[in-house]
């Protein structure tokens, strides 16, 4: 399996909108050379879509490539496909490689919905802190502004009150 999970020392997916939404997708012609198909990728693609009834927008989309070939060559027809559509790619190949193929995604698949989950839950952890923050930061606030308007004031009536009290109290005798 190493070779697999090793191969062009790429990502193994590729982000897709299929079938309405952002999903995992596999550059279609890696996983050929991966299954190690003798014949052309191109009549190979077309017949497993034919056969399968797979559904372009659905399981796979088509985009032309143009690599700028100096020789003027033609452009290329390249394929993403589904997860999915890969597996069952894998599994019609009937030999080890495909086998290999479709547990390794379903591996790859399982690490990135693991990624996903972790990051929700982390998302989830600062969501709560940063509400947490927002209600102390909130009741501080309540708190000062009601402690400006009533508390302040009655303090400094009550200090002057005694600040009075003292001052009648005090013997200032000039004639020191």
């Amino acid at each position: 399996m190493n070779a697999i999970v090793n191969f062009n020392e790429s990502k193994p997916f590729i982000e897709v909108k299929l079938n309405g939404k952002l999903q995992l997708g596999v550059d279609a012609r890696e996983l050929h050379t991966m299954l190690e198909v003798k014949g052309d990728f191109t009549h190979w693609i077309k017949r497993r879509i034919s056969q399968c009834k797979f559904e372009e927008n659905f399981d796979y989309i088509v985009f032309v490539k143009n690599d700028g070939n100096l020789k003027g060559g033609r452009p290329t027809t390249e394929y993403i496909i589904s997860v999915d559509m890969a597996k069952h790619l894998g599994m019609m190949e009937r030999n080890s490689k495909g086998h290999e193929i479709r547990k390794y995604y379903i591996e790859q698949e399982n690490i990135a919905r693991d990624a996903l989950s972790g990051l929700q839950v982390e998302i989830g952890k600062l969501t709560a802190l940063a509400d947490q923050w927002t209600a102390t930061l909130s009741n501080a606030g309540h708190i000062l502004s009601v402690g400006g308007k009533k508390i302040k004031p009655k303090i400094l009536t009550k200090l002057n009150e005694l600040v009075q009290q003292a001052q009648h109290k005090l013997d200032f005798d000039e004639s020191n």
